[in-house]
């Protein structure tokens, strides 16, 4: 953001919104943009045909008895909160 802001000339004192310094850098928030990859790879391993290695893993289920503690994240989980947070 420092760079960001030096090119547009302002300093931190001038108290301008990182958000307000990306859109005059017409920069992509960070965050944005790798959840928009996210729902690409998405659709396009959803284009798959079912014997291929990406598919098979990504709609795989785990075999065997569940670990004690908290269940881990799986990429699938990612990808649903991301989609429910862009309708809100």
């Amino acid at each position: 953001m420092n760079t960001l802001r030096s090119i547009i000339g302002k300093t931190r004192r001038d108290r301008v919104r990182n958000k307000e310094v990306r859109d005059k850098c017409e920069i992509i928030d960070i965050n944005k943009f790798v959840k928009g990859r996210k729902k690409e790879w998405n659709n396009h391993v959803t284009r798959m045909r079912d014997d291929r290695i990406a598919k098979i893993a990504r709609d795989m289920k785990r075999l065997g008895k569940r670990g004690i503690g908290r269940p881990q994240l799986r990429w699938k989980d990612g990808l649903q909160s991301t989609s429910s947070e862009s309708r809100g």
